[in-house]
């Protein structure tokens, strides 16, 4: 039996194209199974993903709401100090031997020239003396010093109409932290606390505030 080129090519054809059919429709049908599995795993990554930015949003609401409850009780806190030194300053109208006509309390003022403000809680005088006081519910020496160092050294700048008055200062709390009020004493600040329901002077051996 002879065989020439075409008949040679021809049977290759004929027995290599089917086996070629076949693995070209094994491929596409392999391909078409890895596409379909992987749009089902993207679809799947799509929906975690939106499911996880959900209780991401709905943690960082919770986190803003505890927090904003932390500080809410903070203030409260604070406020309850406030009122509770000013209505007792208010019956007594004295702090150790210095006795007072006015009280006044939030008193705040903003110098654009010297860009210079200054908020103060309450502030007691007579007709030559001034007392400055600062008000927290838990005295801290960050407090002390910052009262001590920045606001009472600014207070005449912001007020000049006192600056004829003697200028003490005050701290006033209900708790104590790191042996703030020996500080105060040390600065020779007046010392306020309370004791039950009372206005409690700790400290009234205390010295002018000059800005040196």
């Amino acid at each position: 039996m002879e065989f020439n080129e075409e008949k040679i090519t021809s049977l290759v054809k004929s027995i290599v194209n089917p086996i070629m059919d076949k693995l070209s429709e094994n491929l596409s049908e392999d391909l078409k199974k890895s596409s379909k599995e992987f749009d089902e795993r993207s679809k799947e990554f799509d929906e975690r993903s939106k499911e996880f930015d959900k209780r991401s949003k709905e943690l960082d609401k919770k986190l803003a709401e505890v927090s904003r409850q932390i500080g809410g009780i903070g203030n409260s806190n604070g406020d309850y100090a406030e009122e509770f030194f000013l209505k007792s300053l208010e019956k007594t109208m004295q702090i150790g031997k210095l006795e007072f006509d006015s009280i006044d309390d939030h008193l705040s003022r903003y110098i654009k020239a010297k860009k210079l403000r200054g908020e103060y809680d309450i502030i007691l005088t007579n007709t030559e003396h001034i007392v400055v006081v600062e008000v927290k519910y838990r005295l801290t020496k960050n407090y002390v010093n910052d009262f001590y160092s920045k606001k009472l050294k600014n207070f005449k700048d912001l007020f000049p109409m006192y600056n004829n008055y003697k200028l003490y200062g005050a701290v006033a709390s209900f708790s104590d932290h790191d042996n703030a009020r020996n500080l105060s004493r040390e600065y020779g600040l007046f010392v306020l606390g309370r004791s039950g329901e009372k206005l409690d002077i700790i400290n009234d051996n205390v010295r002018e505030y000059e800005n040196i």
